[in-house]
């Protein structure tokens, strides 16, 4: 009588979360046992609405921090109907039912946990490499991309979810290609294509034939970066070290290219007053280094010079730090040799006899 009385109290509760989720011709699989589990928690909060509602809210927010929505898809969106039916009912002192909805929650979130368990078990190769992705922030250089994945993965743990898992190794597989491919590039939008842009933005300019050869080069080396990164995409270290170097050489390309079109469209009065301005750098750098006025010397002169003193400069600086180092370090030998000498035992005082 109470089974039968059970059946009809929960049935219209979980026909209700199944429309109201969009998912009634997608059910969790042993989703029929529910029904009697969820009336045994009932029964356990029988008269105590506000513990019902509480541990309900405690395993929504549980679930939140355990990422169900990916795991347990289809468990969420049941889990989140049936938290505001109790809320709902019990805004309107309906507290049975109240209960009985809270009691589908909790009932939910437990088979949720046993699925995500699953999830994690079949799809392992796939969340490892979702992690790998989100670590590049491809979530955030590629994110139409990166989401369309995190879809795909989540629309197999929904089958595993339903029972319908029997054959999708080759789904699996073809996935995790295609992430591994969003790896590779993200790396190239990251460590390749700043170099990239860099040299559109020279032709753009018009300034790449004022620097040909300079351009030349930094052509050459982005591609090589182009090709590295696509080939050695996982070591991350070597994809930024070769990115960065075609950057810097797309930039000197650029601002060569941007320097020489300007002395090829000068004339007298402008090479002039070009040429004042860099010996005004060299001042600048030789009242810096307290070299002095150089400015009666060749520009190749004054370059020299200026290297001259900064190495006179680095050498003063090294030598007292290089002879503070030796005597700390003799310093701290003594100290140890110190600590290593055994310290004799001192004898106790014999007692005088009467």
């Amino acid at each position: 009588m109470f089974s039968m009385l059970r059946h009809s109290t929960f049935l219209p509760i979980l026909l209700a979360l199944l429309l109201a989720s969009g998912c009634a011709s997608k059910h969790i699989a042993n989703e029929e046992a529910f029904d009697d589990l969820a009336a045994r928690k009932a029964e356990a909060f029988t008269g105590d609405t506000d513990s019902a509602l509480d541990k309900a809210e405690d395993a929504l927010i549980t679930a939140r921090n355990e990422n169900i929505a990916l795991y347990s898809p289809l468990h969420w969106q049941q889990m989140n109907e049936s938290i505001k039916t109790a809320r709902k009912d019990d805004l309107a002192g309906k507290n049975q039912q109240a209960i009985e909805a809270a009691a589908w929650t909790l009932t939910l979130f437990e088979s949720a946990m046993t699925n995500k368990q699953k999830v994690e078990d079949r799809l392992s190769v796939l969340l490892v490499q979702k992690q790998t992705l989100e670590e590049i922030k491809a979530n955030k250089v590629l994110p139409a991309a990166y989401q369309k994945q995190f879809e795909q993965i989540k629309a197999l743990a929904q089958r595993i979810e339903a029972g319908r898992d029997g054959n999708m190794n080759d789904d699996i597989s073809d996935l995790l290609e295609d992430m591994q491919a969003l790896e590779r590039d993200t790396m190239l939008e990251l460590h390749w294509r700043p170099a990239r842009k860099t040299l559109d933005k020279a032709e753009d300019e018009g300034v790449d034939d004022f620097a040909a050869d300079t351009f030349r080069a930094a052509e050459k080396l982005t591609e090589e970066a182009r090709d590295t990164i696509s080939d050695q995409y996982p070591n991350r270290v070597l994809s930024e070290q070769i990115g960065k170097r075609a950057l810097r050489a797309a930039q000197h390309a650029l601002y060569i290219g941007r320097e020489a079109e300007k002395i090829i469209n000068m004339d007298i009065d402008d090479a002039e007053q070009a040429a004042l301005r860099f010996e005004d750098y060299l001042h600048q750098l030789a009242e810096a280094l307290n070299a002095g006025d150089l400015r009666n010397m060749a520009f190749i002169d004054q370059t020299l010079a200026l290297v001259q003193k900064a190495n006179e400069l680095s050498v003063n600086i090294k030598a007292p730090l290089e002879k503070r180092i030796q005597e700390l370090t003799s310093r701290l030998h003594t100290l140890e040799s110190e600590a290593s000498v055994p310290v004799p035992a001192t004898s106790k005082p014999k007692l005088s006899q009467p």
